[in-house]
């Protein structure tokens, strides 16, 4: 993956007036760069639209309409254990465009990665320790009868472990019945080891439309971001919670031809979305000197 693809770069990250606001063209349909996030300093999530394929869940005649979008989000700018994301959350969710009604929303049929993945995952060994006390009272003795204490302590040895953790689930958002709307993606660092998150994440959504249906629907991006700076060893860990700015929701047509040939546009069942998705920890490749220790 080539960073450099991915580098939009906003304002300051609680001034919402000082975003900048990803728009579309007059008519633009499918915008490649759908959303970016940032801090003041280097650190930004960033995301793009790769490729969307508009056509059948399978060869039945009568199966239902479907898309698939492949999306890569990029979580910039992690240099160190002073300079990290803890966790992100990307919503991304769909609706008719120019309908009221939710029954014309796309559903999200399936998405990958699915569930939690685990990277970079360590063990740690753990002892608890646990202390008793019994007495001794002989009444024959007067010194004896005040009472003699012993204490007996015992132990239990475990392993503990830790990861990365990437977790995509269908989710309702602004909805309650139906079909899910929405593909949620949470990406949260290896606590023990100050990891920060995967600053790499490809993902796979198979969206189910109405028999019927080929009007115009969207997809708005959401990202919040929770973000840790250590000053140095006394200081205490500063979160800052990062909300998307308004960006322009990415407007879908179903009649636009695919983007590629990769996937059988009368059979998007049969493609394995597991082997779309893809994740990178990049913590291996983290300067350890933090240049930006002041923060």
């Amino acid at each position: 993956m080539d960073d450099e693809t991915f580098e939009i770069l906003l304002a300051d990250s609680n001034d919402e007036s000082a975003h900048f606001r990803l728009q579309n063209e007059p008519g633009e349909m499918q915008r490649e760069f759908i959303t970016g996030y940032d801090r003041r300093d280097a650190l930004r999530v960033l995301g793009r639209l790769v490729d969307v394929v508009h056509g059948r869940y399978s060869e039945d005649s009568e199966a239902a309409p479907c898309s698939l979008a492949i999306f890569e989000f990029a979580a910039l700018g992690q240099k160190s254990t002073r300079r990290r994301y803890r966790e992100v959350q990307i919503d991304i969710v769909f609706s008719a465009h120019g309908r009221d009604s939710a029954r014309w929303d796309p559903g999200v049929k399936s998405i990958a990665p699915r569930g939690p993945r685990s990277l970079l995952r360590t063990t740690r060994a753990s002892e608890r320790k646990h202390g008793f006390e019994t007495g001794v009272q002989l009444a024959a003795d007067p010194v004896a009868s005040a009472g003699v204490s012993y204490t007996y302590e015992m132990s239990d040895a475990a392993e503990c472990g830790d990861s990365m953790i990437v977790e995509g689930t269908e989710a309702f958002v602004g909805r309650a019945a139906g079909k899910p709307n929405a593909a949620r993606f949470a990406l949260r660092e290896n606590a023990s080891q100050k990891s920060g998150v995967p600053k790499y994440l490809r993902v796979a959504v198979l969206l189910e439309r109405r028999v019927g249906d080929e009007g115009l629907f969207l997809a708005t991006v959401n990202v919040r971001a929770h973000v840790s700076v250590f000053a140095d060893a006394r200081e205490s860990v500063r979160r800052v919670v990062g909300r998307i700015p308004p960006d322009d929701a990415v407007v879908f047509d179903p009649r636009i031809p695919p983007t590629t040939d990769k996937y059988p546009v009368d059979n998007l069942a049969s493609v394995s979305l597991s082997r779309e998705c893809a994740i990178e920890s990049g913590y291996e490749d983290r300067d350890e000197t933090d240049e930006d220790s002041g923060q």
